[in-house]
């Protein structure tokens, strides 16, 4: 369960630090029920198009569509347990008309693409 994990082990993970590199904590993550029965949480995030040559992100390339999305199952003993998916939807979806990000669509993403997991048609990536 979400409650019981160290999620500050979540940074020492090379493949979740590259997509998250903030501190995630408990309020971060929104439940994901398939059915009517919780599964697990999640945490989404949009990607920028591109990094810069020191390897930081470039602000300036805008969203380029693609979201990460950190998938912890209800029954995950450790951080190993997680999930990390990455999903694509239009670049024009991710922010709305006022700039700010479009957050019911990038969580509408990555719930689909933990879904589609979950249902076996898509690996997750390696963590």
């Amino acid at each position: 369960m979400l409650d019981d994990l160290d999620l500050s082990e979540l940074r020492r993970v090379p493949r979740v630090s590259y997509y998250f590199r903030y501190r995630l904590h408990r309020r971060d993550f929104h439940n994901l029920r398939v059915q009517d029965r919780l599964r697990g949480h999640y945490t989404a995030k949009p990607l920028y198009g591109r990094l810069t040559p020191q390897g930081r992100v470039d602000r300036s390339a805008g969203y380029n569509g693609d979201v990460a999305a950190l998938f912890v199952p209800i029954e995950a003993q450790t951080v190993h347990d997680a999930s990390l998916i990455l999903t694509h939807i239009d670049p024009q979806h991710i922010t709305l008309a006022t700039g700010r990000r479009n957050w019911p669509a990038i969580r509408g993403a990555a719930e689909h693409g933990i879904r589609e997991m979950l249902a076996g048609s898509v690996d997750p990536v390696t963590i």
